[in-house]
Parts: structure tokens; C-alpha cells; sequence
């Protein structure tokens, strides 16, 4: 694959954005094109309505794989910038920090964040499993909650060790028990088609065996879980609309989103408190080291 240079900071709070890459676009039909349509879609709402669970765990994956001034990053998967953005605040204007999606929408849309919070970064559309970038580029490569989508993980992984400097680490999150847990389970419950689950990888163990087995050493898995508290009902639905559950969501009749949310303000009631509906999100946090 031809391997592009990097186009240059003109100053603090500017970057340019654009297409990297030689395969971006996925076909309608295949596992990458749908996952473009879906997140696409997301884009303008990703994460938007509720306590902002990405952007904590986008926190807490910078926190443990330890980002520091000066680094050059590379965040893949980089959504509306739950990783990106902390990752360029510790990197600090002597750093260098790159996000890659491959959503053209969540590109635009993470631009317009980072002008605004006047981070220096840079935005392209790739395709994970084809870095355009030169071997042995970054100081950290980080992926929070994106390698389930990867059709190809083996291949994803091997990008990500080969644009690793010899030391660099690398960090990946995954979900163990979502946000939107109880939801899933209430349109389970109901019989409700959800779509085809990406490959959720919800075991430490087994986590930790992939990076392992891409050739990562040094691997370690924490579990972190978090306590989110909604205002009600209204928000922790709309929550898990801007998210990849969408889909089945939107897709309810009348009837079925009834039943549902009936059914899902019952599981709730549980969780009430005085200030609101808390509900707990369990991440595994993973490192390594090139």
C-alpha cells in the first residue's frame, strides 16, 4: 500500500482532515458497509443525551496507557473523540495526535469538536485494517470500543503493532456489560430481532489471548466499571439511540415501543434514587507493549 506522508499543523487549534487511504468505502451489503451506514447515521448524536459514558471510558483508556507530552497517538475507531480528545490534551502541543474512522459523518463531526475545543489533531477516514501510515510511527495506538466491528481482527491487530514504535503501547476497550444492557434485554425479552451482534469479546481472558497472539507482549486486562446515573427513562432511551442500537429502536411499531418501554421502566425501578436512575457500565481495559 502506498504510505502517505503527514500533512503538517499550520498552528495551536488547527488541523486539517480528510481521506487517507486507499480502501475506505465498504459495500452496502458487506460487514464494513453496514457498519459505515450505521455509524454514519450515528454521528450527530453519538453519546449525546446522558452522562457521557464513552468519554469516561475514553478517560480512563488514556489514563492507563499512560499518554504523555510529546507522544505521537494514533486513536482508531475515533467516533465523536471519547479517546481522541483526552489523548490530545496529554499530549500536549509538542505531541502529535491522530484519529482514523471509518465514518465519514463522525470524521466531520469530530472536526468540528476539536475546532471548538481548540485541540491540535488530525481526522481522516481509513479503514483500521489498512493503516496508511509508515511502520513504527506512534508511541501509542489506542481503540476504545471498536475492534469488535473489525471483520478482520487478526488483521486490524497486525496494523497496530506494525505503526507501534519497539516499546510503544497499545490500548484497547471493550464493553463486558453495556450501558444499554437492561435494554437489550427487555426487546430480547420481547422477541425483538436486534440485528447481528458484532463479535463482543466481554472476557478478560480472552482479550488478553488476542493481543497475545498478534504478538503483543506485556498484555494486562482490567475490568472498570462505572456507576451512570440517567435523569429517567426519556434519557437512558435516547441514550442508547445514539448508539449502535439504534437500528432495532427506530425499527419498533407503535405497539412494540410500548412494550418496551414499559417493560424497561419496570427493570428501572430498581435503580431509582433520589437524583435519578443509576446504572452501572463494565469496560475491560487492555494494554500492551509493541
Amino acid at each position: 500500500m502506498r504510505r502517505l506522508a503527514f500533512r503538517g499543523y499550520s498552528g495551536a487549534g488547527e488541523f486539517i482532515g480528510g481521506v487517507r487511504g486507499e480502501t475506505v468505502n465498504g459495500d452496502a451489503g458487506s460487514p464494513k458497509g453496514r457498519t459505515q451506514a450505521l455509524f454514519n447515521g450515528l454521528a450527530e448524536d453519538y453519546d449525546a443525551a446522558g452522562p457521557g459514558n464513552f468519554a469516561h471510558f475514553g478517560h480512563r483508556l488514556v489514563d492507563v496507557v499512560g499518554v504523555e507530552p510529546g507522544h505521537r497517538v494514533l486513536d482508531v475507531a475515533t467516533g465523536r473523540g471519547a479517546v481522541l480528545f483526552p489523548a490530545a490534551e496529554r499530549a500536549g502541543t509538542t505531541g502529535h495526535v491522530i484519529g482514523i474512522d471509518f465514518a465519514e459523518a463522525m470524521v466531520r463531526a469530530t472536526e468540528t469538536d476539536a475546532k471548538r475545543r481548540g485541540l491540535v489533531v488530525q481526522i481522516f477516514r481509513m479503514d483500521a485494517e489498512h493503516l496508511d501510515f509508515p511502520d513504527a510511527e506512534f508511541d501509542r495506538v489506542l481503540c476504545g470500543f471498536g475492534v469488535m466491528f473489525f471483520p478482520d481482527l487478526e488483521k486490524a491487530l497486525g496494523e497496530f503493532r506494525r505503526v507501534l514504535k519497539a516499546g510503544g503501547r497499545l490500548g484497547v476497550s471493550t464493553w463486558q456489560v453495556s450501558q444499554n444492557e437492561l435494554l437489550a434485554q427487555v426487546l430480547g425479552g420481547l422477541g425483538i430481532q436486534q440485528g447481528p451482534p458484532p463479535g463482543w469479546i466481554t472476557d478478560p481472558d480472552r482479550l488478553a489471548d488476542l493481543l497475545r497472539q498478534a504478538g503483543f507482549q506485556d498484555v494486562q486486562v482490567s475490568v472498570d466499571a462505572e456507576d451512570f446515573c440517567y435523569a429517567d427513562l426519556d434519557q437512558y432511551w435516547e441514550n442508547a439511540r445514539g448508539t449502535g442500537q439504534r437500528p432495532a429502536i427506530d425499527g419498533l411499531n407503535a405497539t412494540q415501543r410500548e412494550r418496551a418501554r414499559t417493560a424497561l421502566a419496570e427493570r428501572l425501578r430498581s435503580h431509582q434514587q433520589a437524583d435519578g436512575i443509576h446504572v452501572v457500565a463494565t469496560a475491560l481495559l487492555a494494554t500492551a507493549t509493541r
